[in-house]
């Protein structure tokens, strides 16, 4: 598996958990998953930690 797969399924696993304990659902009661994918790119782009991105994210849903 690439650095950049394992790095996205990270992502996805936290951007899950955040949701959910924020929430009370997970991540694709909220979003698709083309929208997932949109936001890793952009979390990559930003070069932020990925907890901050998305935590600043699951506030602004």
């Amino acid at each position: 598996m690439t650095e950049l797969a394992e790095q996205r399924i990270n992502f996805i696993a936290q951007l899950h958990e955040v949701f959910l304990l924020k929430k009370g659902y997970g991540a694709f009661a909220y979003i698709s998953v083309a929208e997932v994918i949109d936001l890793f790119n952009n979390y990559l782009d930003w070069g932020e930690p990925a907890e901050l991105f998305i935590n600043r994210y699951v506030r602004s849903v």
